[in-house]
Parts: structure tokens; sequence; C-alpha cells
């Protein structure tokens, strides 16, 4: 199903998140959080609970998965082992979500210029991408390393709207997660938002974007 808040539209710009829109990450992520916890002895999380924590960057996936009261031995110690750890394991498990390299290749033989802005640092990002052969269609990658402030800060999203030297108008956000909407929103550009990813299906719909897609394909019933 595909819901439009606005007239289907040729933009030239497509500004895609990463995890949770255009690959699901959580298996690495899962697996690395359960690493964390063996090395430390930690009380053992369901691989259900540790996927409802991810979002936000790893030290908040950290927080939410390991507990508040590791905030400081999270920041001096667990952090940069879950990156190290998670940059060399990050494309095991990983995969793209149906229809991601079909709408790809649809929007480059268009001529449309696309882009990735993630959470992820630029290691794992590009990692992943080369390993599932994404890497070739971004014109640029705006990660956590490029930037000062973070999603929903639009810091991302105009460092990518300056590349380009591109309108607003042009530009659309895909992504899966009310942290991606405020983005795109604060940015001043539309959002489409995605139900198969990390957002809840009913939260996504309830932001009110320029469109909603239950599947990657619908993207081209909105984004002409």
């Amino acid at each position: 199903m595909i819901i439009k808040n606005k007239e289907p539209y040729a933009y030239s710009y497509l500004i895609f998140d990463l995890d949770g829109t255009l690959v699901d990450s959580c298996p690495d992520i899962i697996e690395t959080i359960k690493y964390i916890i063996d090395r430390y002895g930690f009380d053992q999380k369901e691989d259900a609970f540790i996927r409802s924590c991810i979002g936000g960057g790893a030290r908040n996936v950290l927080i939410k998965s390991l507990g508040e009261d590791k905030e400081t031995l999270i920041d001096h110690e667990i952090l940069p082992l879950f990156v190290e750890y998670y940059t060399e394991n990050c494309d095991k498990k990983t995969f793209a979500y149906d229809g991601v390299l079909e709408v790809l290749e649809y929007y480059k033989q268009k001529g449309k210029s696309l882009s990735v802005a993630t959470f992820k640092i630029r290691r794992a990002t590009e990692k992943i991408l080369k390993t599932l052969k994404l890497y070739d269609y971004f014109d640029i990658l705006v990660t956590a390393d490029d930037v000062k402030n973070p999603k929903p800060h639009p810091d991302c999203i105009n460092a990518i709207l300056a590349y380009y030297n591109c309108s607003k108008t042009q530009a659309i956000l895909v992504g899966d997660t009310k942290t991606d909407y405020l983005t795109g929103t604060n940015a001043g550009i539309d959002v489409c938002g995605v139900t198969f990813g990390y957002g809840a299906p009913e939260v996504v719909r309830s932001l009110n974007p320029t469109y909603v897609i239950d599947r990657m394909e619908e993207l081209k019933k909105a984004v002409l």
C-alpha cells in the first residue's frame, strides 16, 4: 500500500537512510551486542529485545540494551570495543531489503542523483554497501563521522544539498523512523516513510510524511 499526501513528483535527488531503509543490519548489530554481553558476563538478552533497542547510533543501542547504570563503562570502554568488533563483522549477516537493488538501478537509469545519510560510521557504511554491491549507486555518503550534529539535526541533509547545490524542492529523504522524518522536516525537504524497517508502521503513518510505502518497489509510484 502507498499513502500519498502529495501528487507523485519527479524529484531529482533521492536521499536514503541506510539501516532499516536500504539494509537490515540488525543481525550483525545483535551479534555484536551479544559478544559484548558474553565478554563482560552481563545478563543475556533475547534477540527481539536487542532489536527493539536499535536506532539512534551505537551508544544509544548500548545504553538501551545493557542499561543506563552502565553508561560510564559504555563511554569509557565498551563503545570503542563495540565499534571495533562491529566494523570488523558488520557485513556478515546484513542484507539489502527486497527491491532495493532494482529500485536503485531504476533511478540510476533515469538519471536521478542518489545519496545516503546515516547514523552509522563511515567504515561500516562503506563496507556494507560494497559487500552488497550497492556502493557505486551513490554519489555521496554522509555518515556519523562527517557531521557535528547527528539526526534529527539537518546537518547530514544540508551537506548533501550543498554537495549538489540543489533546491530543497528537488530532494526527498527516504527513511524508516521518526528520527528520519524529523531530519528531513528540519532540513525543509519532503520525506517518504517506509514501514518495513525499524520504525513501527503505525508511528511512521501517524507522522503524516509526504508519502508512505510498505515495499521499496512502491517508491516508483511516488518519485517519478
